[in-house]
């Protein structure tokens, strides 16, 4: 699981023109949707300026060793890769200075729909919990 945060998001909301921070926000997510296809991996949800991202692991207890685990958390080092790039080239056209924090975290998860109304796929677990606490 990786987590993405803009730093300072809180305070950007507060001094921003609503409609500029929505632009702002969709820009930077629509390109980073394009590499988490590109990379084949699962975007979970947004909420707010958090991104969150899954790669499936195997199952099983050699989970750990196993070439699959070995190529996916490497597509996930190279997502938090290019989200970084992408923050640059932002930074670089904008006068706004934007950074982020990114936490990943591998393990057990539990997945499924939560709620009723506007149901949400979910993953609940050490490896969620880790990547929230890391980044």
């Amino acid at each position: 699981v990786l987590q993405l945060d803009i730093c300072k998001f809180t305070t950007m909301s507060r001094d921003l023109n609503p409609l500029l921070l929505a632009r702002m926000i969709h820009e930077i997510f629509s390109s980073f949707d394009k590499s988490v296809v590109t990379l084949q991996l699962y975007k979970m949800d947004t909420i707010g300026d958090a991104y969150i991202v899954a790669g499936w692991l195997p199952d099983g207890d050699d989970w750990q060793t196993r070439d699959e685990t070995k190529t996916t958390c490497l597509l996930v080092l190279d997502l938090a890769r290019k989200m970084i790039s992408t923050l640059k080239r932002y930074n670089e056209s904008r006068r706004h200075q934007l950074n982020c924090r990114i936490g990943i975290g591998i393990g057990d998860v539990a997945c499924g729909l939560l709620g009723r109304s506007q149901a949400r796929f979910h993953l609940l677990g050490d490896a969620a919990n880790l990547a929230e606490q890391l980044e």
